[in-house]
């Protein structure tokens, strides 16, 4: 059963705290095939917990649950030492890290290695308090304890945490500065096949136009996926370099998506 001191975090989460060997691809299949369900019922690996709620596993097995080789893929030693000369603050209860383009921050599906993968082989206690798109770089929490995860937690979901992402942008946004609020499509409703959707709201504000090209600084006060790219797409200023919500032709054929989480501000007690 989930404990007081668990309640509200993901299911996901909770199941990685108590097998920490276990990579997140493993617990995502487990929970889409009904194996792993909370109070009976089938869920997604986002949904999160309550004081009293039993977790159920249907399959279990000591040797396959507890076995370290399912989580032991050797991380390469460049990769480690990319990780550590990305720290850019450190301190007993978390890091903030510049993470690097081209890396997942959490396993899945063809995904090799991950951000996560890399701290749970540095400390079991590391853990994960938001995320950034594999081709995002940037600023990245780490927590490095149950307490901390469970801090940011809170300060994320009160909006407390200030996110502030760079931009260079195809062509020129509709205003120079403005707030957009718009509604970003989440998933769909397999009862009915309704479409659900996520409100979001993004600042922005245009720093440079030059060559066609803009500079952009956003600043998201939802967090949901790919916010930024939907927002720069609306504006009718895809960033470039990215390939899935291109507003119209990318002239200058850039390969890497160039969008950087360029500050991260927060209180911490």
């Amino acid at each position: 059963n989930v404990s007081n001191d668990e309640d509200n975090i993901r299911i996901d989460r909770w199941l990685r705290r108590k097998f920490n060997r276990l990579p997140q691809s493993f617990f995502e299949k487990k929970l889409r095939k009904g194996f792993i369900r909370l109070n009976k019922k089938i869920i997604k690996s986002n949904t999160k917990v309550a004081s009293g709620d039993c977790v159920e596993i249907r399959d279990f097995n000591s040797k396959i649950y507890t076995k370290e080789i399912i989580n032991n893929i050797k991380v390469p030693k460049n990769f480690i030492t990319k990780f550590k000369n990305s720290i850019i603050f450190e301190n007993k209860d978390y890091m903030i890290i510049n993470k690097w383009k081209g890396i997942a921050t959490q396993g899945g599906s063809n995904v090799i290695h991950s951000i996560d993968e890399i701290i749970k082989n540095l400390s079991a206690n590391m853990s994960l308090v938001h995320r950034l798109d594999k081709e995002t770089s940037g600023a990245l929490i780490i927590s490095k304890n149950y307490k901390t995860s469970r801090f940011f937690g809170s300060l994320f979901k009160e909006k407390k945490i200030n996110k502030m992402y760079l931009a260079v942008c195809n062509k020129y946004p509709r205003k120079k500065s403005g707030i957009i609020k718009l509604k970003i499509k989440k998933n769909k409703n397999l009862k009915n096949n309704s479409i659900i959707f996520n409100e979001s709201i993004t600042r922005y504000k245009l720093l440079e136009y030059k060559d066609n090209v803009s500079t952009i600084l956003f600043f998201p006060v939802t967090g949901k996926m790919h916010q930024i790219r939907i927002v720069a797409k609306y504006l009718g200023c895809s960033v470039l370099g990215d390939k899935k919500y291109k507003s119209s032709i990318d002239r200058n054929k850039i390969n890497k998506l160039m969008l950087h989480a360029f500050a991260i501000s927060f209180f911490y007690k």
